[in-house]
């Protein structure tokens, strides 16, 4: 238990990055911190460097690009098709909030969110990714992003209804808390008004919403 919620916490992850990085869901990782799940080779194995010192990850800007721009090659993104896969497959729901998690994310690795959507509707725990988003006040953000995909599902277009309703009035970012005040002052002036609706400050749609169903 200690040594889990110690590792992500010295990396400074949310319970949502800790268990991507992990190859896991999020309730079993807290199932894993909470000691009522026991802690395998494997799983320490991934808490560990490949350096061979037994040092914890850094999960600096930089690390956690990488990470989501190589989960993204494995489930088939085709601006990544270049990169290197990740040895393991992540949950698309459980990659989609770890970025959305993100205060800065590489605007590349943004951009493949609608991608993901739209390729693994069917696949998303949207009552999970509803909960993890009340929990991190990630409702506008994840609202935003799905309604920018176009779920059409029932699911997904519940959890786009219980996401509006618990709408915050607080403006956020698309993963760019770090944006320059001028260019927050464009945003604000110039999104649309699906972004002006979930109150974020981001361009339009997203460029990987190669087709998006809907249109704003």
């Amino acid at each position: 238990m200690a040594d889990v919620l110690r590792w992500r916490k010295r990396n400074g992850l949310t319970q949502v990055a800790a268990a991507s990085l992990l190859g896991v869901s999020q309730p079993y990782l807290s199932l894993l911190e909470k000691g009522a799940r026991p802690l395998t080779a494997a799983l320490r194995n991934r808490m560990k460097a490949d350096r061979g010192h037994g040092e914890p990850l850094p999960f600096d800007q930089r690390s956690s690009d990488n990470l989501f721009r190589a989960q993204l090659s494995s489930l088939g993104y085709p601006d990544f098709a270049h990169v290197e896969k990740a040895r393991r497959k992540p949950r698309p729901d459980g990659l989609l909030m770890a970025v959305l998690a993100q205060p800065d994310a590489d605007a590349r690795v943004v951009e493949a969110l609608p991608w993901l959507v739209t390729a693994f509707e069917d696949q998303l725990d949207f009552g999970s990714m509803v909960r993890q988003a009340k929990l991190q006040d990630l409702q506008n953000r994840l609202g935003f992003l799905l309604q920018v995909a176009g779920v059409d599902t029932p699911g997904g277009l519940l959890a786009v209804r219980e996401l509006d309703r618990a709408r915050l009035l607080r403006e956020d970012t698309l993963c760019w808390d770090s944006m320059p005040a001028a260019t927050r002052e464009w945003m604000r002036a110039n999104r649309s008004p699906l972004a002006e609706h979930w109150n974020v400050l981001t361009s339009s749609a997203t460029r990987a919403a190669k087709t998006p169903r809907t249109t704003f």
